[in-house]
């Protein structure tokens, strides 16, 4: 999609700041040049030049002092016509989820975004309705984990975006989680997408001369735009890719592996979807034999050590040396 521009935003948020001054006149008080300004994300200066646009386009905006607090309103008596739009409560609890769900993004412009979209949709939510989503928004409770530093990779999240739209290489200097090594390397963005608490950049790495993913987070250090061009691989989905991989870690080369748990960790795993469990095997004393076929065996590693004295690794013969040697390294440390 194209970027908006000035004019298109321009219309946008004057339109915005009407619903806005329509809302609060039927609520007989008025908005203050902070709150338009905070609504839009823009200055109080553009309100300003705003507020002429619309009194040029004889709409009736008015301005108020109550001491020192100025308001703005639309004429008494006037009235914009909107036609209502009707929530039910589950629709009113998945517009909450939602929100709640992007709550992850917050800091950068797409959170800003959403919610200036949320302001929009309440403003043509009659008041019946707009207290129901607030009485559903009370009645359940949804957390989900911010994104790490979110300030600071703001800038780069918006870079990596606009790359992946105009298919345009980046110039990216990234630490490694393993290593600690920092590198600076040109990336072809193919795509952005959240799994297991983090924002990913994936695409074409000429470092590495292979697909690669990039956590925004404290690892992404700087994010150029480049001029370079360039055509992404054919084959490639980002559904499909964001699907493989064991909690957000993959190899280039898919392992199997058979892992026994036994209460209450089998108990746990019967009640949840785990990632590319093939089978599950009934042992008695409520054990149970799991078949794992992933190209994420550290991610699948690191679960199956999490899950301490009621796992035994008993296949493959490659899974269970990872498993051996990790453990033997952590009894290391301990001396």
């Amino acid at each position: 999609m194209p970027a908006k521009t000035a004019e298109e935003k321009q219309i946008e948020r004057q339109w915005m700041i009407l619903h806005e001054l329509d809302r609060q006149s039927r609520a007989t008080k008025g908005v203050t040049k902070q709150e338009l300004a905070d609504l839009c994300g823009v200055s109080k200066r553009t309100i300003d030049r705003d507020m002429i646009d619309l009194s040029l386009s004889r709409f009736p905006v008015w301005c108020q002092q109550e001491g020192r607090v100025k308001t703005w309103r639309l004429q008494e008596g006037y009235q914009l016509e909107f036609p209502p739009v009707e929530l039910n409560p589950a629709e009113c609890l998945s517009l909450i989820l939602a929100e709640e769900a992007l709550t992850f993004l917050a800091g950068t412009p797409h959170y800003r975004s959403f919610c200036r979209a949320m302001g929009k949709i309440r403003q043509a939510i009659p008041p019946d309705n707009d207290r129901l989503i607030t009485k559903v928004s009370q009645a359940f409770a949804f957390r989900f984990p911010h994104l790490k530093d979110a300030k600071r990779v703001s800038p780069m999240i918006e870079q990596a975006q606009q790359a992946v739209t105009r298919q345009q290489r980046l110039q990216l200097t990234y630490r490694s989680a393993g290593s600690g090594e920092t590198t600076s390397r040109q990336i072809d963005p193919y795509g952005i997408y959240y799994a297991n608490n983090a924002l990913r950049l994936v695409g074409y790495c000429h470092l590495r001369q292979g697909i690669r993913e990039f956590n925004f987070d404290g690892r992404m250090i700087e994010v150029e735009l480049l001029e370079e061009r360039f055509e992404k691989q054919a084959d490639f989905d980002l559904l499909a890719y964001s699907d493989t991989g064991f909690g957000g870690v993959r190899n280039q080369t898919p392992v199997e592996a058979v892992v026994q748990v036994g209460p209450p960790v089998s108990r746990w795993v019967r009640e949840q979807d785990l990632k590319d469990l093939s089978q599950t095997v009934e042992l008695g004393d409520d054990w149970i034999e799991l078949h794992f076929q992933t190209d994420g065996q550290e991610g699948l590693l690191r679960q199956v050590l999490a899950w301490g004295s009621r796992a035994r690794v008993v296949g493959s013969a490659v899974f269970k040396q990872a498993f051996e040697t990790e453990v033997h390294q952590m009894y290391q440390q301990q001396d």
